[in-house]
């Protein structure tokens, strides 16, 4: 299927750059429509584009912006830009990558094609594979886990402990490509829960676990059918990809309130922010405690800038999501 691409900029010129690198990138023959930023809301909702080529260069807090695109995370955006900066308010925001422009020398023309067709061409390879499930059971409730150094043991210890009805599980941990499946596989085995590695347009049911693929970012959305994912690759966040930043940054705008969030051992501090976003948006947060933890790194970082709240030692965090869920809270 030919995916449409939609332009967003104030800019001709970027739309002539967009048209000229898709070509280049053998896609020739695709849809590109191009509006502008105060028609980007209304374009996005009307045509529901496969890809968004959004121009960064337009306006200041441009992070803002993606934001305001309905519904949010709604669409892959690739966020292309002349200013070689953080990276990661745009992606927080909800781009799928960020791209920079050329600079009109030969050897940046050249970066700037093999990067742009890079990103595409991972984005077509995970709309092919992707996947669409009727949840068995909607519900409006999601527990998403966040850890890295010591976690996969953590998180196998919470999943036996957790009762079979419990709303879904989605959890990043910092694994390499190529173990996440068989590490799901094991859970299964392991812990009798429905453990599955993530796949772009799986929904969600009641008693489900869906861990990140490696190498691919983990996303939450929303809509009228329930709770979905989807499983990109993409730049790095906060050192790591899957990010835990960028999981809890979309469940933060996805399930608000509505949300338990739970952060284990692993060293740095990636899940900090995004778990701070879940508590602004009225999520419950865990953390696992000190004495608990492998490296407490991810935790302390997260109890330290305020978003937890309340923590736990490992074999009574299953114990507290449970309370929350059976009183309502």
């Amino acid at each position: 299927m030919t995916p449409l691409f939609l332009v967003i900029t104030e800019n001709k010129a970027f739309a002539q750059l967009c048209r000229k690198a898709l070509t280049n990138a053998g896609f020739q023959s695709s849809k590109l429509a191009s509006t502008c930023l105060c028609n980007g809301r209304k374009s996005v909702t009307a045509l529901s584009p496969d890809y968004v080529l959004l121009d960064g260069d337009c306006q200041d807090n441009m992070d803002d912006y993606i934001i305001s695109l309905a519904p949010r995370y709604s669409v892959p955006i690739i966020y292309l830009t002349i200013q070689h900066n953080n990276k990661y308010p745009m992606m927080q925001a909800g781009a799928i990558d960020v791209v920079y422009k050329p600079d009109g020398t030969p050897s940046d023309n050249e970066r700037f094609q093999k990067r742009f067709t890079e990103s595409i061409q991972r984005l077509e390879k995970a709309r092919a594979n992707s996947v669409v499930h009727i949840p068995a059971i909607n519900t409006y409730r999601i527990i998403a886990i966040g850890g890295s150094t010591g976690s996969t043991e953590a998180l196998k210890a919470i999943l036996k402990d957790l009762r079979h009805d419990l709303p879904p599980v989605v959890a990043v941990l910092h694994m390499p490509a190529g173990y996440t499946r068989i590490y799901a596989e094991q859970l299964c085995t392991e812990t009798g829960h429905n453990v599955v590695e993530a796949k772009s347009g799986l929904y969600l049911s009641q008693g489900m676990v869906v861990i990140a693929q490696g190498g691919q970012h983990l996303r939450l959305f929303k809509d009228k059918k329930g709770y979905f994912v989807t499983s990109e690759a993409g730049v790095k966040v906060s050192g790591h990809c899957p990010s835990v930043d960028v999981l809890f940054d979309s469940v933060a705008y996805s399930a608000k309130r509505n949300a338990i969030g739970v952060i284990l051992t692993g060293m740095g501090c990636d899940g900090a922010k995004g778990m701070l976003n879940m508590k602004k948006m009225g999520a419950y947060n865990i953390g696992q405690n000190a004495e608990s933890s492998i490296v407490y790194g991810m935790p302390k970082a997260a109890y330290e800038n305020g978003s937890v709240s309340k923590q736990c030692p490992l074999d009574k965090i299953a114990q507290e999501i449970h309370y929350r869920i059976d009183s309502g809270l």
